[in-house]
């Protein structure tokens, strides 16, 4: 099966919005997120806000899952941004993690450039923004232990740290380093929320569709969660580009979205070898796995952390989706936990 595509091709005007970590995401608009800045749709999600809302937090961890567009929504920002802090008087480091491959040069372009010197003997405020420590050659615990350590003898009351990375990935080491350099109050984590349908109206106009029958097409599939997400919404443009519908078979279209999500399809991590243990057929396997266990078993959702004896009864552990084999085309694997996280990291589980 190929799918032709990766991320958004066009640079869409959206708007995104950042929700906290412990929240639910309403998506009462017949799935797609409620706009926030709507009179009465700002109320589905009430702590929903854009990125300027919490800019002035000081030490922010920016999650999303695989394909939702954490680069692309930084990406968007950094311009109003820098040009809002500049004005403050404070100066700027922007960093895209992924393309770092050594200790040595990420120590020495972070903490040893000149804007940093400058700043520890200054008397000004430097915003850092690391994007991509998910996608960071050099391992994501050790980097998230070089951050510990310098963070621990720099003037922090004048630094203001943004972290994006996948939520899988979020290192939680790191996080308790942070709360304990700043504080609770201080350490804030957000995840990046699904599009709205103006986005996805946007989204249709920007390829030259015609937007009313491409939303009917998508409500007619029962493809709005695909609809959601940049990855999968750009394949579902795609596909009607190329034929003025979408396929008619709902269980095509799904089978053809999962396997998006959970394929790799990130550039940099695949150039990387970034990809993981499993093929995205084998992710796919468990996943169906976790969707027996979770569904037929009436559980809400799979507990990814220690079980400390608090793993709420409606959760299934990843001990008890683990063991045994899995059958993909003939061929079997250990269904490992090992194997049963990976597939927990993609695109298909928030």
């Amino acid at each position: 099966m190929q799918i032709g595509t990766t991320m958004p091709t066009h640079s869409y005007n959206w708007k995104r919005f950042w929700g906290p970590r412990t929240g639910q995401m309403n998506l009462a608009d017949g799935g797609y997120l409620p706009d926030p800045d709507g009179e009465w749709t700002r109320f589905y999600n009430p702590d929903l806000v854009p990125f300027e809302s919490i800019a002035e937090v000081q030490c922010l961890g920016l999650l999303g899952e695989p394909g939702i567009g954490k680069s692309f929504a930084l990406a968007a920002e950094r311009a109003a941004v820098e040009a809002r802090i500049r004005a403050q008087g404070g100066e700027v480091i922007w960093m895209d993690l992924r393309e770092y491959g050594s200790e040595d040069r990420l120590v020495r372009d972070l903490f040893d450039s000149p804007t940093y010197t400058a700043w520890a003997q200054g008397g000004h405020y430097l915003h850092v923004f690391l994007d991509s420590l998910d996608e960071c050659l050099v391992r994501v615990s050790t980097v998230a232990g070089i951050l510990a350590s310098k963070l621990r003898e720099c003037p922090r009351e004048r630094l203001h740290l943004r972290i994006a990375c996948r939520t899988a990935d979020w290192p939680s080491s790191l996080e308790s380093a942070l709360v304990g350099y700043w504080g609770e109050q201080a350490v804030r984590v957000y995840e990046l929320a699904p599009l709205r349908r103006v986005d996805v109206i946007e989204a249709a106009g920007a390829n030259g569709l015609s937007t009313d029958t491409f939303i009917q097409a998508i409500d007619r599939a029962g493809a709005v969660p695909l609809a959601t997400r940049p990855i999968t919404l750009q394949f579902l443009l795609n596909a009607f580009s190329r034929s003025g519908k979408l396929p008619s078979k709902q269980t095509e279209l799904y089978m053809e979205g999962c396997w998006l999500l959970c394929e790799e399809a990130n550039e940099e991590r695949r150039d990387a070898g970034l990809t993981g243990d499993l093929s995205a057929e084998q992710r796919l396997a468990v996943a169906g796995r976790v969707a027996v266990a979770t569904v037929f078993a009436n559980r809400a959702g799979v507990w990814v952390g220690v079980d400390r004896g608090d793993v709420p009864e409606d959760d299934v552990r990843v001990a008890e989706l683990s063991g045994g084999t899995v059958n993909v085309g003939g061929d079997r694997f250990s269904a490992t936990e090992a194997a049963v996280r990976e597939t927990l990291g993609t695109g298909l589980f928030s």
